[in-house]
């Protein structure tokens, strides 16, 4: 989301994305993030004055390049309540993204927002930030 709104660390976002479309890594995206991404982007398409059919027409485009390249990782109610439960999270929604990565079973969890994931006792994967992958 930080790429697409171009804040953060977008140059080692972008380095990150030109080596998934190398094939150097697969990457996944929870579909709670894919869901929210729609959701901006068709925001940010209408802020820029686009009529309804042609912020559809670029909205679809944009989300189907996404998927070119990044795979989904979905939750089960078992998951998602085992987020729920998780109480080394503060902010719920990360520890959804958090068990959307362990059932994916990634190797890390790639996050600007990393001190929401500081109180993870044993994480199970790295959590780490894009500058660090890139390293």
């Amino acid at each position: 989301m930080d790429y697409l709104a171009s804040r953060g660390d977008v140059e080692s976002v972008s380095r990150i994305f030109k080596q998934i479309e190398e094939g150097a890594h697969s990457a996944f995206i929870s579909i709670g993030s894919f869901y929210t991404i729609t959701y901006l982007t068709e925001i940010f398409l209408k802020n820029k004055g686009l009529e309804k059919t042609e912020r559809i027409k670029m909205l679809r485009a944009t989300l189907e390049s996404l998927l070119v390249y990044l795979n989904v990782a979905g939750h089960t109610k078992a998951q998602l309540l085992k987020g729920v439960k998780d109480v080394e999270f503060q902010d719920i929604e990360d520890s959804y993204q958090y068990q959307a990565a362990l059932s994916a079973k990634c190797e890390c969890l790639i996050t600007s927002n990393i001190k929401d994931f500081c109180e993870l006792e044993n994480p199970l994967i790295d959590i780490i930030l894009p500058k660090d992958f890139c390293n």
